[in-house]
């Protein structure tokens, strides 16, 4: 049943399980899942009612990034400490579920979530169960949230270099911006990673991609079922718009809460 008791419904949220990122190719530099990436979308929509099941590569506890706690991308302490027990509150967070289960129970949720963080470079971008993941939630129209970093993983879903086919060809499209990126490779991680320039691989594929005029600063988009977010300072708007996608949807197909 798609449907919890109280008719509400079941969202995958998608982390990655790695805690460093090669910079250099030498360097292995401390990251994981940003912590307020996670917190906002997944708050709101257990507030809403929803079930939160949580997924990783082959099960594994997730690692949250130690840059994520700094006290510049919180509010105050204790908004930053309510995320973290909130997190560990919740059973299912400490015990993901594979990739390859979440393959299997896909028809089970109606949407998918992807919190960013560097982490992500390092696993799910190279996993092939992301893109038959994507694949699956967009053929039936399921809302896609994927936030800062994790826009790369729409990249996985080019096919042999060629991008006439692209499922998401024409979208408009955020995510971690070029200028954001240098800020974080000169002065948080002192170091390059292989893959970089989300903002440019996104619209070689024939994407519109859209962003704030100025960095650091909040903005999320939403285009039919895709909605994408740039940075850490984006987490109340885009997880207002991402849950907006999930009514939507359930309203399309109420039999789906029945």
């Amino acid at each position: 049943m798609l449907a919890n008791p109280k008719g509400k419904a079941r969202i995958l949220v998608v982390m990655s399980a790695a805690d460093f990122i090669l910079l250099d190719g030498v360097t292995k530099h401390p990251t994981g899942v940003f912590l307020n990436e996670l917190y906002f979308p997944v708050k709101t929509l257990s507030d809403k009612g929803h079930q939160i099941v949580f997924a990783t590569p082959l099960g594994k506890i997730s690692t949250i990034d130690p840059e994520s706690v700094r006290a510049k991308y919180w509010k105050s302490i204790a908004e930053k400490e309510e995320a973290i027990q909130f997190l560990f509150s919740l059973t299912n967070f400490k015990n993901p579920i594979s990739l390859e289960q979440a393959i299997k129970d896909d028809q089970n949720f109606v949407g998918i979530l992807v919190p960013g963080g560097q982490g992500l470079m390092t696993d799910l971008l190279y996993d092939e169960k992301i893109p038959e993941l994507l694949r699956r939630f967009h053929k039936k129209q399921k809302p896609i949230g994927i936030v800062c970093h994790a826009p790369a993983l729409l990249t996985s879903l080019r096919l042999d270099k060629e991008k006439e086919n692209f499922i998401f060809k024409g979208y408009q499209v955020n995510s971690v911006t070029k200028m954001e990126e240098w800020f974080i490779e000169t002065f948080v991680m002192k170091g390059k990673p292989k893959v970089r320039n989300i903002s440019g691989s996104l619209k070689d594929l024939g994407m519109e991609y859209k962003s704030s005029f100025l960095p650091g600063r909040s903005y999320a988009i939403r285009d039919r079922n895709l909605v994408t977010s740039q940075n850490p300072f984006s987490g109340e708007e885009f997880s207002e718009m991402y849950w907006k996608a999930v009514e939507d949807y359930l309203q399309m197909n109420p039999s789906l809460t029945d």
